[in-house]
């Protein structure tokens, strides 16, 4: 008797499917054209780039070449020769993908090779991979609190920290942005286990933690301390942990792969202990497809570059500091940087949006930063300096902005970010 055929076998051989229009309820269809158009209105609608380059210190963007300023990229590294080559070896040898988790089909020799390099890096035991820094953040904070602990996290945390503190359950503390002693007032009345959480480089201001004053505060209290170092690893030295001397009395550094190391993921440097717990109870690592093999070849040769070129943090950081210093001769609003992030402070998102297109029409791709990134009346641009942008480029910068400083009629201060 021949089998009876299957419902799938018409679907075995790939066809075309015709655009549908979308079969959304008539209340979801009225909430989001009423949610869009408010956005539109506000000035806070968002497109997205479509880059025709690689994201180096200059981008082709529909044909035309501008000055890349808002990336994260700020040693040059993703597109550097040496980890284009270990990613495409990496590739011909262990292909592109991972496949699954690493709990559920297994790891690379690079997995493990990484993570000891990150190890070392951060002057840490052990580490531990994950796909990118958002979900270090969120899997991390949610695995170590629960409902009866409590997290203390600064204001002006970044969103993967925030997710991270209301997807634990536990008690979230926010204190006022660096205020060490509110930050001991909450410890003092802080319930189980407790947990700190900061930024070391806060991404839109551009400031650091007081980090030797946390170290001492978590020390006193008894509570475990937890710091990001996503816009510090590779630019200030190793991260600001190590270069302030405090490895080993920070015991959870997060970092990621994606900024200065040019490629992709995020990772926790902490205790044997630590990570090993976070290997059985991090959802954000275990129920995630691990990075793929070309991915982890690239950032270990970023590590070997910035071991061997250890200038190209130094050169960011003195190019914020020129472009920071001719700014305020302009007379305009920047934020101090102490890392690669200059940030300057435009108010209203309208005003951030016209200065932003002023700049793009010479040809510096600078965008705008709004609601609700930040708050309300401190829209900025998130300017980003880049080891490879060369004097020509920054020269060229602050004459563009000398010719549209009118453009910002009333600029504010940074206020505090709501969590």
């Amino acid at each position: 008797m021949s089998p009876q055929p299957s419902p799938l076998d018409s679907l075995t051989q790939p066809q075309s499917i015709p655009a549908q229009p979308s079969a959304l309820p008539q209340v979801w269809q009225s909430f989001l054209h009423g949610q869009s158009q408010a956005l539109v209105q506000a000035g806070l609608w968002r497109t997205i780039e479509t880059l025709d380059s690689a994201p180096g210190p200059t981008v082709t963007i529909d044909g035309r070449e501008l000055i890349l300023l808002c990336s994260n990229n700020y040693l040059g590294l993703a597109t550097d020769p040496r980890l284009v080559s270990a990613a495409q070896a990496a590739a011909a040898r262990y292909g592109v993908g991972s496949g699954a988790s690493r709990l559920l089909s297994g790891s690379t020799p690079l997995h493990g090779q990484l993570e000891q390099r990150l190890a070392q890096l951060k002057g840490s035991e052990d580490c531990l991979l994950f796909g990118s820094g958002y979900l270090a953040n969120v899997g991390t904070i949610a695995a170590l609190v629960q409902p009866g602990d409590t997290v203390l996290s600064d204001r002006l945390n970044h969103a993967s920290i925030i997710d991270g503190c209301r997807l634990s359950g536990a008690q979230v503390v926010v204190f006022p942005h660096g205020d060490l002693a509110a930050a001991e007032q909450a410890l003092s009345q802080a319930r189980g286990k407790v947990l700190i959480v900061t930024d070391s480089v806060f991404s839109m201001d551009g400031d650091v933690a007081p980090l030797a004053e946390l170290v001492t505060l978590a020390d006193r209290y008894g509570a475990l301390l937890m710091v990001d170092e996503a816009h510090a690893t590779g630019v200030i030295g190793h991260g600001l942990v190590p270069s302030l001397g405090l490895s080993g009395r920070v015991p959870i550094v997060m970092g990621t792969c994606s900024k200065a190391l040019g490629s992709l993921g995020g990772f926790v440097a902490a205790s044997r202990l630590l990570c090993d717990y976070l290997r059985q109870r991090a959802r954000t690592f275990f129920f995630d497809t691990a990075l793929p093999p070309p991915v982890l070849a690239a950032t270990l040769a970023a590590l070997d570059v910035i071991a061997k070129e250890p200038e190209r943090g130094i050169r960011a950081q003195a190019l914020a500091t020129r472009l920071y210093h001719g700014l305020v001769q302009l007379g305009l609003s920047a934020l101090p940087p102490r890392a690669a992030i200059v940030p300057l402070m435009c108010g209203p998102a309208e005003l951030a949006l016209s200065l932003a297109s002023a700049l793009r029409r010479d040809g510096i791709l600078a965008l705008a930063v709004r609601p609700p990134t930040v708050p309300p009346g401190t829209a900025r641009l998130r300017l980003c300096t880049m080891a490879t942008h060369t004097d020509a480029h920054i020269a060229y910068i602050l004459d563009c902005f000398a010719r549209h400083k009118d453009l910002l009629r009333r600029p504010p201060t940074p206020s505090a970010q709501p969590q």
